[in-house]
């Protein structure tokens, strides 16, 4: 604590006691003697000019701390920090950073889920080791205006900033980050062991993603619906189902990004117009790209080379068989044509709205699939811990510097295995799943009377798009591109009873496809297939409902593939 203070006697005592009480309150500690500071300082305005010049400014940045931290008593200065991160932002003003210091922050240290982000406001952890060591951990409930109700640890904002943290939501279908219709920055952070997705992109949403890490998460990386359309940039998505999903009408723009050890590396479905340039697909269990209904992925053309690595996907590269339009993929790298399908590579094709070009991420090559940035170097991010040892940091020490230009990702060498991570249990299918989707067999199905069925381009052209969503609301399959996702209640445990017959039929749906289910073990083998998947009690029997659909074409796809998988589906004509 500063003793007392003595003002110069050539600044008014009002500003002079004023600079006083900030040079406290910024821990500048000093003496205004006369002697002194009328040797060194003239003049008054240039004496109160020097001296603010040397304090710090906080008035932008709030801290907190989850372990020493008060939001009652607490100044969210660096000495005085908040809590809670739901405190801090509650109270944060527009263009201020809210630091956080190391430690995990949950509902038992005090967060209310899901958090959400603020405009114009930036939440910073530890981007230069991509958030180890700043665990957001927790779900909360969220209904989201296009596909109902889901769990989420995060929500984002339009112009608001994340970087370095780490997000894991365990809860039942738990997402890590929900974007929807907003368009902020997400950048140098971690997305794992999120028990669905990392980040669900929604809307119209337009984020730029980039330098992130998606690892073990146990549905997909990411999802991307709707019409959004991010930017995904130099991200890492690593050892998930799909490492990206892209459906309905979304078309992102994927650049530069390491998709590597997935079951899928991505999949294309509905008409979604992905555009991908210079990334790394390897190492997937089944297929690099799956291409399905009317999607069309760009990944390359004539005039603009895609620059994709394709290397040792056990199945195919591209897999296009179950897809209706020519996939153009000029300029890439693969070993042979490891491609099924309508596939171009010649160049022959342009997509059918070529998009204006892109800035391009250098291409990657075998010992660095995606190079840092020339002038700048971090070490390699230490394994994630569960909860950081309260006695490594404490006090101001504990916390992270503001990080205004996060640098980028270190980018490994070799490509034989994936990085080391703190182990995270996710679902593991019991059997391969045959993603490709054979010409619809011969049923017993009626036909749907004409004009029920969809144009070309609707959501029940594809492989069902259940979205899982928790608290007991399910939803019950496709309705076409131009429906809302309707959800039928379910009950805590996950039980379910069948639709209302009132809204299959303001819907248009007619044939629901269910799987005989009595045992946990085969409920897992259907979600293995198809993870939106969910139980219910049809005619005292339990059974996996894995989707309502308004073809019978649809179903029977869906049929065929659960067939191939050793299950017996059936279809159910509701009228």
């Amino acid at each position: 604590m500063c003793g007392a203070t003595r003002y110069h006697y050539g600044i008014p005592g009002a500003i002079a006691k004023g600079i006083g009480h900030l040079l406290l309150a910024t821990g500048v500690c000093f003496a205004l003697s006369p002697e002194s500071t009328m040797a060194q300082t003239p003049t008054a305005p240039e004496a109160m000019s020097n001296i603010l010049a040397q304090a710090p400014s906080t008035a932008n940045q709030l801290y907190v701390n989850p372990d020493r931290g008060s939001d009652r008593e607490g100044l969210g200065s660096l000495q005085s920090p908040y809590k809670t991160i739901t405190h801090a932002l509650r109270v944060a003003q527009a263009n201020t950073t809210i630091i956080l210091a190391p430690g995990t922050y949950s509902a038992e240290t005090g967060e209310t889920f899901p958090l959400e982000l603020k405009r114009n406001v930036t939440l910073s952890g530890l981007p230069e080791r991509n958030g180890s060591g700043v665990v957001i951990q927790g779900g909360g409930s969220y209904i989201s205006r296009t596909v109902a109700a889901q769990n989420v640890t995060m929500l984002g904002a339009e112009k608001a900033t994340l970087t370095g943290v780490t997000i894991t939501n365990p809860s039942r279908r738990g997402y890590g980050l929900w974007i929807e219709s907003t368009s902020p920055t997400i950048t140098n952070n971690t997305f794992t062991g999120n028990t669905q997705d990392g980040i669900f992109v929604a809307g119209n949403a337009a984020p730029v993603i980039s330098e992130n890490n998606f690892v073990q998460n146990g549905a997909n990386g990411m999802t991307i619906h709707g019409t959004a359309k991010p930017e995904i940039r130099e991200n890492s998505f690593e050892r998930t189902g799909f490492g990206i999903n892209v459906l309905e009408n979304a078309a992102p723009v994927l650049i530069g990004n390491r998709i590597r050890f997935n079951k899928d590396g991505l999949i294309v479905q509905g008409s979604a117009r992905p555009v991908l340039r210079n990334n790394l697909i390897e190492g997937s269990e089944r297929d690099g790209i799956v291409a399905i209904s009317n999607a069309s992925p760009d990944l390359g053309y004539s005039g603009q080379p895609g620059g994709n690595i394709f290397r040792n996907n056990r199945q195919y590269d591209i897999n296009g068989e179950a897809a209706k339009e020519i996939i153009s993929a000029f300029g890439n790298e693969m070993t042979g044509n490891r491609t099924a399908g309508r596939i171009d590579l010649a160049g022959v094709v342009n997509p059918g709205s070529a998009p204006a070009p892109v800035a391009q991420t250098p291409r990657p090559t075998p010992t660095r699939p995606t190079p840092t940035r020339p002038t700048q170097t971090r070490p390699t991010p230490a394994p994630l811990p569960n909860r950081p040892n309260s006695g490594q940091t404490s006090g101001a020490d504990s916390f992270p510097r503001p990080t205004q230009n996060p640098r980028p990702n270190p980018r490994p060498t070799g490509s034989a295995a994936p990085s080391t991570q703190t182990p995270i249990p996710v679902p593991t299918p019991e059997q391969p799943i045959n993603i490709p989707v054979p010409p619809p067999r011969t049923s017993n199905v009626p036909p749907a009377p004409s004009g029920s069925i969809p144009s070309p381009g609707n959501r029940g052209d594809s492989l069902p798009v259940l979205l899982p969503v928790p608290n007991g609301n399910a939803p019950i399959g496709n309705a076409g591109s131009s429906s809302q996702p309707v959800a039928a209640n379910v009950n805590a445990s996950g039980d379910g009873p069948p639709v209302p017959a009132n809204r299959i039929q303001i819907l248009g749906l007619r044939y629901r496809v269910t799987v005989d289910a009595p045992t946990a073990r085969e409920q897992n083998r259907v979600r293995s297939v198809v993870p939106e998947a969910f139980r219910t009690i049809l005619n005292g029997r339990t059974v996996m409902q894995v989707g309502v659909f308004n073809s019978a074409e649809n179903a029977n796809q869906i049929v065929d593939t659960l067939s191939r998988n050793g299950m017996r589906a059936e279809i159910q004509e509701l009228e």
